[in-house]
């Protein structure tokens, strides 16, 4: 990940004859605090989040785990992205998607 900012594009797959198109990765930077935030894809077996191809990718740290209200379970994930201290929540029941924020070191 070489930008600071990014929006991943052709996330399409195809099985048995049928094509399945997901979002991809995106980082942004929020206007008002210059911020880090977006999505990234957890590779748990791998300790690291990345783009959703797989060929970028960056070490995590994947902590607690809990049970939300809506019966999914949840993990804590955080990283170092261009340097940043990012922190977020890995949808693990439902998905590979981590949504981050960067948080103050």
């Amino acid at each position: 990940m070489n930008k600071q900012t990014c929006i991943e594009q052709n996330c399409t797959f195809a099985v048995e004859g049928r094509s399945f198109t997901f979002g991809g990765a995106w980082i942004g930077k929020h206007k008002g605090t210059g911020r880090l935030g977006g999505v990234v894809y957890a590779y748990p077996k791998e300790s690291k989040v990345g783009d959703w191809h797989g060929v970028r990718k960056v070490p995590a740290m994947f902590s607690r785990e809990w049970r939300s209200n809506m019966g999914d379970t949840q993990q804590a994930v955080s990283f170092r992205l261009y340097g940043r201290l990012c922190s977020g929540v890995y949808y693990k029941s439902g998905s590979d998607i981590v949504r981050f924020r960067e948080v103050q070191a």
